[in-house]
Formats: structure tokens, sequence, C-alpha cells
């Protein structure tokens, strides 16, 4: 399988399992993760990272946890953020389900924004180019693009792989290349909202380092298991709880600094987030929108 048709598969998975999954207010956080996760495995690809499930004012990376017990609120605005990945090769994709009346303008705004941010994705446009249209376009509407948050291009099992995807303006010289392939993810706020995210508790989502020998027996055991699972890409103690050892060890391989925890990323005057995500590959004087349908 070649990596354009290795991204076009797992964009087809993510599309496919994004379209199936069911969201409800009172519904467990648990239940949605591990049915997004499932489904991806049964349509023949691998999670790119644990299934993000945030409310609120909680923008990205909360996922279950073991026997995580939280509910879908009342009301809420939650993000679903997905990925896929076949041999290494990456499809990420994300929508809202918005309980709340207030905020259903603002999602259906970010979905349109986002669908008219993937026209400029294309080799050779400057990557600064998406923040030109996204930027603009959400004042306009009476809403703000979060500008510490943005897209990011992506390499074979690597899922930030150094270019970031601006939704704000701003002068960056990066362009777009063939060969690649790029995540493109507003999220909005009321335009009256500080547009900011800052770190919040952890959120259950975790990623290998380094896989520097510990001189413990048991450690060492452990980061090879992750590196052979799931390489540099974030997973879940969920993934691992079929083996205690391993689950219990990764506090101790946070605290030597060998695999970190991702923090919450939350709006920092608790505004209610929306957010929306396409992937797009670049190939052959093509932009290919690997998420875009089922």
């Amino acid at each position: 399988m070649t990596p354009a048709e290795a991204y076009q598969k797992a964009g087809r998975i993510a599309a496919q399992t994004l379209a199936r999954t069911e969201v409800r207010e009172g519904m467990s956080v648990l239940e949605i993760c591990e049915g997004v996760e499932e489904s991806i495995r049964r349509l023949g690809g691998s999670p790119a990272f644990p299934c993000n499930v945030s409310q609120d004012a909680e923008a990205a990376h909360y996922t279950a946890s073991v026997a995580d017990t939280k509910k879908i609120a009342q009301g809420a605005s939650v993000k679903v953020d997905i990925g896929v990945h076949v041999d290494g090769y990456i499809a990420d994709t994300a929508t809202s389900f918005v309980f709340s009346q207030s905020e259903q303008r603002m999602a259906s705004s970010n979905r349109q924004v986002l669908m008219d941010a993937l026209k400029v994705v294309k080799a050779g446009n400057r990557v600064a180019s998406l923040g030109d249209v996204v930027e603009p376009a959400a004042l306009r509407l009476g809403y703000r693009p979060i500008s510490n948050l943005a897209g990011h291009q992506m390499d074979r099992f690597v899922l930030h792989a150094g270019v970031s995807v601006p939704n704000c303006r701003e002068a960056a010289p990066a362009t777009f290349k063939e060969g690649a392939a790029y995540a493109v993810e507003p999220f909005f706020v009321p335009r009256e909202a500080s547009g900011l995210v800052a770190n919040g508790a952890g959120g259950n989502i975790y990623r290998l380092i380094t896989r520097k020998r510990t001189k413990d027996g048991r450690l060492d055991e452990v980061l090879d298991r992750i590196w052979e699972r799931f390489r540099s890409l974030p997973f879940s103690p969920r993934w691992l709880a079929e083996d205690t050892d391993d689950a219990e060890a990764l506090d101790e391989l946070v605290r030597r600094r060998l695999v970190m925890e991702y923090p919450m990323l939350v709006e920092s005057g608790g505004a209610r987030v929306t957010q929306f995500e396409h992937t797009v590959y670049l190939e052959a004087g093509r932009a290919f929108i690997t998420t875009l349908s089922a």
C-alpha cells in the first residue's frame, strides 16, 4: 500500500467512525471513547490517539480513564476528536455535538468556515493563508478562533510534524507541500471571549518521549511495549489496562520524564468552545480531503 493509499484508507475509516458515533446528554464518556476506538479497529485501522471527548470550555485533550464515571452534561457543547492510522499514516477529524440552543449557530458557523478554509490548502500556498480566511470570517459572524490552537502537519507515526496551520492571521513563511498531510481544525468561541486556551489538569493521554534505558528491567520492558504498540503516537492507560504492571509503571515513567501526560486545554475565560476538523493530503497537484465523507 502506498502512502497515498494509506492516508486515504485512514481517512475513510475516520469518516465512517465519526458518522456512526452517537453522543447524548447523560451518556458515559467512557462508552463513547471505547465505542469510537473499537469501530476504528473493526474497520481495519488503529487509533492514532485516544478518542477525545471534551465538553464546554474544555477545548481538547480529555479521554476517559480506565474506570471513568464522567457523563455528557445537560446542554453541553461536546467536541469529539478522533485519529486513525493505517501503517502509521494518519487521519485526524473532529466534530461538535451541541445540546444548547445558544451554541448551535456558533457550531454551524465553525463548520462552514472550516469548509471554506480547506479551499486554500494547496501545494505552494502559504500555510498562513488559512488564518487569513478563518479569522476574518469568524469575526464577521460574531465569533473568534482560538489563537493559540492550530492545525498541524502530520507524518508517518508523527501526529505533530513541525508545521502549524494557524487559525489566525500571522506572517509565518511556510508553504503547503506535496506529499504531506495536514490537519485543519478551527476552534470557535464567542467574540467577547478571550480566545486563548490554558493548560488544565491531565486528560489521561500519554506519549513516549524517549526510550532511554532506566536500569530498571520492569520499566524498560514497559517502555519497549509502548514503543512496539504506539511508537511516538499518544496512547491511553485504558489500552494498557490488561497489563497491570504497565499501567502502574506510567506514573514512574512520567516522573522520570520518559513519558509525558498531555494537559487538558481549557478556554482561559471559561467560554464554551466548538471544533471541526478535516485532514488534507496533497499529491500530484491535487488536495484530497481524506476525512470528508464515509
